[in-house]
């Protein structure tokens, strides 16, 4: 009865997010991917712009995480970035650092986060996540690659959309955690 009472209690949560704060923060994840590229700022910048006080030198320091880690393919970005902003809220500040309560306090939205990118996508590296959403991968550092994945919409639909998922995922772990509701 009470895990039914708690399921119900989630799922209210999720679909009672302010809704036009979702479409708000969606819309502007796209824009800022499509505009500016380098999806872990573009989280943090969507972010900052809609429902987050992340700092500016936090955005900056998310500059080499582009494209799985200075185009590598690696770890997404836009997860990287996302756990950046969960960190913002909850992590563990530099006078603290001997507090490890905040390490555990920053794992649970941030597993529940990798949870989502494994739901949706199977996975968190960048190259298998194009692979998932464009039928291959690219070579980001490679420029004739590079040209190849903008010509195949990776920053008109594509990726752009994994940077706006995400930036709802983030609000959404937080609120699924009771670290912050949002109106």
């Amino acid at each position: 009865m009470l895990i039914s009472f708690i399921m119900k209690l989630r799922l209210w949560r999720e679909d009672n997010m302010n809704s036009e704060l979702r479409k708000k923060i969606y819309k502007q994840g796209m824009e800022n991917e499509a505009k500016y590229g380098g999806c872990a700022q573009c989280v943090l910048l969507t972010l900052s712009q809609t429902a987050l006080d992340i700092p500016a030198e936090v955005i900056k320091s998310a500059t080499g995480l582009m494209a799985g880690g200075v185009r590598s393919g690696n770890s997404c970005g836009a997860f990287s970035g996302a756990l950046m902003a969960i960190s913002c809220v909850v992590g563990r500040p530099a006078d603290r650092m001997d507090d490890k309560t905040y390490v555990a306090k920053t794992a649970e939205p941030g597993r529940k986060l990798y949870q989502k990118f494994m739901d949706e996508y199977g996975t968190v590296l960048c190259r298998d996540i194009q692979y998932k959403i464009m039928g291959k991968s690219y070579r980001m550092y490679d420029p004739e690659d590079m040209k190849r994945f903008l010509a195949d919409g990776g920053h008109d639909d594509k990726c752009t959309a994994v940077v706006a998922k995400a930036c709802i995922w983030v609000l959404e772990v937080l609120e699924e955690c009771d670290i912050m509701h949002f109106e």
